[in-house]
């Protein structure tokens, strides 16, 4: 859990050597063609990820199962000695831009303008604010930047271009203000909270899948007691490799412009429901959420203890969690009343939770923007609970015995997901109900929209016999159909062929 970001000295990391090797070198030439011939000092990385199952649930604290993607986020890097900072993007659609970094203050973010550089400085504050408070740097010594990004994760596809650009930015800030001992744990834990200051309310999945990824391997992500990456492998499938299909429906997801009625309404929802279920069943829930409110896994923990008596639940036992989900969605039906499965005004949730609307707006709507007209309360607890188990079914599945169903039986859980996801988070659209439905009858075994959703993009379970059908079928029956004239640079980027790759680390050339 200590281990240190790496630094590489050669790019055999990646899986496609020889491409990446042509992209570095090209960004090393545009930084020497931006600042007057000047090589880096060092480059950063942080790569976007795929969730391979577990969405809407990391902010309540259960597991996910993502992974990190080649597709990553590069930064070529030089230190100035004036407090100016130049950030640079190869992509001309991101415009350029220098600010000053502040010598007596963190730098503060108008989070009511957007620009992709605010997701720069999300990263710059967490990792200059880590420095001051543990490490007693002054902010007078953190040193000017000359900087330029090169990225090729898609923007607003679900992918985590934001956790990426967020977690790169923190690294480089660190590494060029002469800290080198950089943990993983560490460097989690300061970017978990990076994009709380655009108004996101995200859990931290995101974040960790960039940090902790690895070279064909997928992760656990605990959350409890503190947040971090549980390594571990797929099991080789004969006669033909599994390999995850990601397609990107085109229809970009952008968390900042839609979080009122989409993530950070969820977030809301999720609050309001966890304390409704507590005090019905007259339990009293530790106030750990980002809102200071109790959470799903407060709820579940205090139940199965306190009115089962089970004993504690350390976020491990798969059995253990498999038996409590099924126990606790048999109490969310029996908590909430037929009618009540429509949803919630606000005058009704406050009543039921014993408050007046004044103290229920100010508990649970007044740290991030959010509109309703009602909240749906009993499904995005069965999607919290129904998906939680999904990911321990998941894990069941790799801990048991190989066996010539496997695929089959990932499949059929991965769908599974995608049904919660579509009627209990309901973060599915009608352009990715359509990708699903075209894989699963050309060589997907399970399709499943990934990440925050909403648009973005699906994750699909298939095999290298099958990969061809796949993509042929998708690019035929979604993309040339949907999008008369689509080029075949577009079509390129929009399916990505991946496997596990490499988490976020710094380069020496």
């Amino acid at each position: 859990m200590s281990d240190l970001v790496p630094t590489f000295h050669d790019l055999s990391f990646y899986p496609t050597v020889e491409t990446q090797t042509t992209r570095y070198n090209n960004l090393v030439k545009s930084f020497a063609d931006h600042f007057s011939g000047e090589k880096p000092a060092f480059l950063a990385r942080a790569p976007g990820r795929v969730n391979l199952i577990g969405d809407h649930i990391d902010y309540v604290y259960f597991s996910s199962l993502p992974m990190a993607i080649e597709n990553d986020l590069v930064a070529a890097v030089s230190t100035t000695n004036n407090f100016a900072v130049n950030v640079i993007n190869t992509d001309t659609k991101y415009e350029a831009t220098t600010f000053d970094l502040p010598q007596d203050s963190l730098l503060t973010i108008n989070k009511e303008a957007f620009h992709w550089t605010n997701y720069v400085k999300c990263g710059f504050l967490v990792a200059a604010k880590f420095l001051h408070d543990k490490h007693g740097y002054k902010y007078s010594d953190f040193k000017g930047l000359n900087i330029v990004y090169d990225g090729t994760v898609p923007t607003g596809g679900g992918l985590s271009s934001s956790a990426a650009i967020s977690v790169c930015s923190a690294l480089l800030f660190l590494r060029a203000n002469g800290y080198t001992s950089i943990t993983k744990l560490d460097l989690t834990a300061i970017t978990v909270v990076s994009e709380h200051y655009l108004g996101m309310n995200t859990g931290g999945m995101d974040q960790c899948a960039s940090v902790y990824g690895e070279k064909s391997k997928a992760m656990l992500v605990h959350y409890q007691p503190q947040i971090y990456g549980e390594i571990f492998a797929f099991p080789v499938i004969k006669p033909y490799d599994m390999v995850l299909l990601i397609s990107n429906s085109l229809v970009e997801a952008n968390k900042v412009e839609t979080a009122p009625t989409n993530y950070n309404l969820r977030v809301v929802e999720f609050a309001v429901a966890a304390e409704l279920l507590a005090k019905r069943a007259d339990l009293k829930l530790v106030a750990d959420s980002s809102l200071g409110t109790g959470t799903f896994r407060g709820f579940l923990d205090n139940y199965c203890e306190q009115k089962l008596g089970w004993p504690h639940w350390d976020g491990h036992n798969i059995d253990q969690a498999l038996k409590m989900f099924e126990a606790i969605l048999q109490v969310v039906e029996e908590l909430y009343t037929p009618e009540e499965r429509d949803g919630f005004t606000t005058e009704e949730a406050a009543t039921d939770l014993g408050l007046t609307t004044e103290q229920f707006t100010q508990r649970y709507l007044s740290k991030y923007p959010v509109r309703y007209e009602k909240m749906k309360l009993y499904i995005r607890s069965k999607h919290v609970f129904t998906e939680s188990m999904n990911v321990f079914r998941v894990l069941k599945l790799l801990s048991s015995e190989p066996k010539p169903t496997f695929l089959q039986e990932l499949g059929q859980i991965i769908n599974d997901s995608q049904y919660t996801c579509a009627h209990g988070v309901q973060n599915s659209t009608a352009d990715i109900d359509q990708i699903c439905d075209i894989a699963l009858k050309n060589g997907s075994y399970g399709s499943r929209v990934t990440g925050a959703g909403f648009g973005g993009s699906v994750v699909h379970i298939t095999t290298t016999d099958k990969i061809d059908q796949l993509t042929k079928a998708l690019t035929e029956q979604y993309y040339q159909k949907n999008f008369p004239g689509i080029t075949q640079e577009t079509l390129d980027s929009a399916l990505i062929i991946t496997k596990p790759s490499a988490g976020a680390s710094l380069v020496e050339l």
